[in-house]
């Protein structure tokens, strides 16, 4: 949706509908399974690992996973639609944060516990072992080099978008929005024009 310049600040445009258009396409054509439909992250990852899908929309999280499994598997950035187009994947994960409590030495004790997370060393470790992809630019770079197969993930964190980032405390409504128009569209229900109404409605 995004890649193809929709928004989730309104999903009734002509790129949100080309979106699910190949969500569509992709089940008709047998791309991917009709039970997607149901599917979770970890539904998509199992079936990856058990050679049913031969590829998969998936984050970072999995690579400990697929490795355990001893896969042979290489990461790529999310298709484009149109030449020019820049690909931008949903930026998520977890955030550090010191809440105000009033209570001036326990919120100390957190700004250090999130100052020692968030050196470079602990951040490549962390990321070495999770899964994930180092916030800081320099520390990402030296985590590239030395897990040449997170090379996909890091390149894409550059052109990556929050999903949160302009709706904030609304993204979980608007995501309802998005999963339910594209299961009234997977399941016959809608078409990729007229689903994000219905969705909303």
């Amino acid at each position: 949706m995004w890649t193809n310049g929709g928004d989730e600040t309104n999903l009734k445009t002509p790129q949100v509908a080309e979106a699910l258009q190949l969500w569509k396409d992709l089940v008709a054509d047998g791309s991917a399974s009709k039970s997607v439909v149901n599917w979770k992250q970890s539904d998509v990852n199992d079936q990856f690992i058990a050679g049913k899908a031969a590829m998969m929309l998936n984050g970072p999280w999995q690579i400990p996973s697929l490795d355990k499994a001893k896969m042979d598997y290489g990461v790529v950035p999310f298709p484009i639609n149109k030449p020019g187009q820049t690909s931008i994947a949903p930026l998520g994960g977890e955030a550090w944060t010191v809440p105000l409590t009033g209570d001036q030495a326990k919120m100390a004790k957190a700004a250090e516990l999130v100052k020692c997370m968030n050196t470079d060393a602990n951040q490549l470790q962390r990321a070495k072992e999770g899964g994930l992809v180092p916030t800081k630019t320099a520390v990402a770079a030296q985590f590239k080099q030395e897990v040449p197969k997170m090379t996909g993930f890091v390149d894409a964190v550059a052109n990556t978008r929050a999903r949160t980032g302009k709706l904030g405390a609304k993204w979980p409504d608007t995501a309802k929005v998005i999963y339910t128009g594209m299961q009234l569209v997977l399941t016959g229900q809608a078409t990729p024009a007229d689903a994000m109404a219905k969705a909303g409605a």
